[in-house]
This record gives C-alpha cells, sequence and structure tokens, in this order.
C-alpha cells in the first residue's frame, strides 16, 4: 500500500491499493462514519433511456465487505460528495476498491492509534520480494518490484578505463562488481527480499552473476539472469514486461506454500500438539494465542457463507495480533488441494496444545 498524500490534520488520508493484502487492511481500517473517497460508475437516466457514468463520488460509510469470490471490497454508504449537477447527495452508493485503485478516507477523529499502524506498516512492507539489478559495462539500478511499478533504491555509473585497457579494464570491473554485489547483500537483507534478478545487454551480469555466487551469504536467495536490451532504469522496465517475471514469482509462491506445508507435515509426524487444522482447533489455537504460522484457502477468505467467513477473518486478526505469518493461498497448484482437503485452514503452533476436540 502507498501513502499518497496525508493532510497537516491528520483526518484525511489519500491511499493507493497495491496488492490483495490492502484490501484486507482497509476492509478492516474503514470504519462506519468515515467518508471514502473513490472514482466510480453509476447508472443514470436520460431522456433515452440509461448509460453509466464515471465520477468521483465521496460516501459516508454504513458497512464495508469483501466481494465473494473476486478481490473486490465494496464500501457501501450514503453519497456525500458527487458532481453537483446530478443532485446525488443522501442516495446510496457502493464503491467497489480493487487492486490499483486510489481512495481517499477522511476520518473526523484524525488517523491515529492502531489503524493508522497498521496502514503504516503495510507501506513499508514489499508485497513482492524481487530485487532487479540491470547492468552494463556502463551503468547499472536497483529497483524493488512494488505491487504496481517500482521504487529505485541505487543507481549509478561503473566509470571503466577505455577498452583499449583490457587489464585495468578487467580489476577496475571486478572492483565494481565486487561493491555492487555487497551493496546488492545490504538490499536483499534490509528489504527482507527473497529473489535477485540480475539482468542485461552482454556479459556483465554474468561476471556479476559469478561474483554473488562466491559469496555463501547469497544462498538463501533465488537468482535469476535475464537478457535485457537495456541496462539501467530502461532495463529494469524491460524485465517488467516480460513474462518470465511472472514465472518467477509464480515458483516462488509455490516455494513458499510447500515449506509451510511440510514444516506442518513435519509436526504432524513429530508431534502433532504443534498443529491444529480445520476452522475449529485453528479458532480454538488463535484464541489461546498459540499461532506461529497460519495458513488459509482464500475461498474461505472469500466465502459466501457470512458466518463462517467472519470467523475465518477474526482468526486472522487475531494471528496477526500475535505476530504469526499468514499466509493466503490463493494459488491454483498443488498445495491449494493439499490445504483444502485439511479443512482449508491450518496452523503451525508456537507451543503444544490437546486437540480442541479432545479438550472440549
Amino acid at each position: 500500500m502507498k501513502i499518497v498524500e496525508m493532510d497537516k490534520s491528520k483526518r484525511v488520508l489519500k491511499l493507493k491499493v497495491e496488492c490483495e493484502e490492502d484490501l484486507w487492511i482497509l476492509y478492516n481500517v474503514i470504519r462506519k462514519g468515515d467518508v471514502v473517497y473513490a472514482r466510480t460508475s453509476r447508472e443514470l437516466k436520460t431522456r433515452s433511456g440509461s448509460k453509466r457514468k464515471g465520477m468521483v463520488l465521496g460516501i459516508r460509510v454504513e458497512w464495508t465487505d469483501f466481494q465473494p469470490f473476486t478481490t473486490r471490497l465494496r464500501v457501501h454508504g450514503l453519497i456525500v460528495y458527487g458532481p453537483r449537477e446530478l443532485d446525488l447527495e443522501g442516495q446510496r452508493h457502493t464503491l467497489s476498491i480493487d487492486i490499483g485503485s486510489t481512495i481517499t478516507i477522511m476520518r473526523e477523529s484524525g488517523w491515529e492509534g492502531s489503524d493508522f499502524k497498521r496502514i503504516v506498516e503495510a507501506s513499508k512492507r514489499v508485497s513482492i520480494p524481487v530485487l532487479i539489478v540491470a547492468i552494463d559495462d556502463e551503468e547499472y539500478c536497483m529497483a524493488i518490484v512494488k505491487g504496481y511499478g517500482i521504487q529505485v533504491v541505487s543507481e549509478g555509473y561503473l566509470r571503466l578505463p577505455s577498452k583499449l585497457e583490457s587489464t585495468s579494464r578487467m580489476e577496475a570491473l571486478r572492483s565494481n562488481l565486487k561493491k555492487i554485489a555487497n551493496q546488492i547483500l545490504d538490499i536483499m537483507q534490509r528489504y527482507g527480499l527473497k529473489i535477485l534478478i540480475i539482468a542485461g545487454p552482454g556479459d556483465v551480469k554474468e561476471y556479476l552473476h559469478d561474483e554473488i555466487k562466491k559469496n555463501s551469504q547469497f544462498s538463501e536467495y533465488k537468482v535469476y539472469l535475464e537478457s535485457t536490451s537495456w541496462s539501467g532504469v530502461k532495463g529494469v522496465h524491460e524485465v517488467l514486461k516480460r513474462g518470465s517475471l511472472i514465472e518467477i514469482l509464480k515458483d516462488h509462491d509455490l516455494v513458499v506454500e510447500e515449506s509451510m506445508l511440510d514444516e506442518f507435515m513435519y509436526y504432524v509426524a513429530k508431534d502433532p500438539r504443534y498443529v491444529a487444522y480445520g476452522i475449529d482447533d485453528v479458532e480454538y489455537a488463535a484464541q489461546a494465542r498459540a499461532i506461529k504460522k497460519l495458513m488459509v484457502i482464500s475461498d474461505l477468505v472469500h466465502a459466501s457463507d457470512e458466518e463462517l467467513r467472519r470467523r475465518v477473518e477474526n482468526i486472522i486478526r487475531l494471528a496477526e495480533d500475535q505476530g504469526a505469518e499468514v499466509k493466503i493461498f490463493s494459488s491454483v497448484h498443488e498445495t491449494r488441494l493439499r490445504l483444502k482437503n485439511l479443512g482449508g485452514i491450518a496452523a503451525i503452533l508456537r507451543y503444544p496444545l490437546e486437540r480442541f476436540n479432545e479438550s472440549s
């Protein structure tokens, strides 16, 4: 989530939604009585019939809800702001907030406390744990992939000797690449990144890759090479346009899901008191503040059964409050089916608990 703007009174907050997790956070922080402004469309009657017109509306919130089976957040209430010529104030409207939406929220009492803290934490979090380095023998750029764009964290020039001075040029290149590799490691560790993509038009990207392989601290990261026509910022954007990035991210998401499920099955075999699965068991563990890692299939988060959805939402809130790692399984891989067979929700626990059905 990106904080676009905040007024001096701390009452008006403008935000850009970058991922599905941002929608979940907004669902939890938008309160009844807040005024939310967003671009929307509304059916208008005309002499010749009716037509849908795009506009910006402000509504005083009555309720919010996830729209089942989609990534949309619905915000419903009374219109308090709209085009003057349409005279819409006092009428009801539902805003549909999706990934990529920019919204403004006004809270009369001001933005502070736990709600604002959650938004600030979301704005600092990197939703896609990827660093792209686009490099050639002249320049380089390092950028973190965000939900809707990039954040350039470093760029510069190599300033190598002439190609005629081959020996000194190669020595300078090695020295530069060593410094760049150390900088990359620092960025990966500082921002909690897991994937590194080294891109460029020539051999320098391979030299940098070789330099990185020498450092054992990079062993915990996945490193990919990508050929591009450009280096620098243009090279980063070129990587973003390629389908390979999507496949890399899918692979990474699958690795995370498989790792959590494998850890879960390890405890099932070793000591089942360290796991919980199924809505009743996991709810009991959440109330006992015992959850270390929580896994939920997206079907439950967006379930049409309101009672079930509310229970799942409460479990996620409790898990987040106790600092648990929460993973929503939204992929179509086998991992989601494995979790679905466990009731769609499972947890690895901080300390052993007796089974819910045994303790009741």
